[in-house]
């Protein structure tokens, strides 16, 4: 009974995806950083680009809170990674914000993001957050992000 009642709540907190309730239950989880962003209808050419390629003006368009770290960030803070995959979000018509004041918020121009997303044990969530990565599961910190749906996608794919 005593399993039964963990596993409504661990659903009620994360939803009702299979895989996050197997990680939270091996005390794991994910999280992402904005790896690139296609954009559309900008001074600079129409296309997908990785935020590393982007110069200092382009950079200055997007939020500065954006979640981009990258694996060296967790792996020098000591944090384990155990697995990586990539995810995309395509922006719609009401934008795409990374908090819920709507500070964090990308440009118009913006219509796909990219996404590193990283598994990391549970108890390191709050050091990746400070080091600019956004968990997946945001109740996970209070709410202070917003869930953010995203479709998992081959790293390939992301060009």
């Amino acid at each position: 009974m005593k399993k039964a009642v963990v596993l409504l709540a661990l659903l009620a907190l994360v939803g009702c995806d299979e895989d996050d309730v197997k990680d939270i239950l091996n005390g794991q989880t994910k999280v992402f950083a904005v790896s690139g962003v296609e954009v559309e209808g900008s001074t600079m050419s129409d296309g997908y680009y990785k935020l590393s390629d982007l110069n200092a003006d382009t950079k200055a368009s997007l939020p500065d809170s954006l979640p981009d770290g990258i694996k060296a960030d967790l792996t020098n803070a000591g944090i384990t990674v155990h697995a990586e995959s990539c995810g995309q979000i395509v922006v719609g018509d009401d934008g795409l914000c990374f908090d819920s004041a709507k500070k964090v918020c990308v440009p118009p121009e913006i219509k796909k993001v990219g996404l590193d997303v990283y598994k990391i044990d549970l108890d390191d969530i709050k050091t990746a957050a400070d080091l600019d990565f956004h968990p997946t599961l945001a109740a996970e910190l209070s709410g202070l992000f917003v869930q953010i749906k995203y479709d998992d996608v081959s790293c390939s794919t992301l060009k």
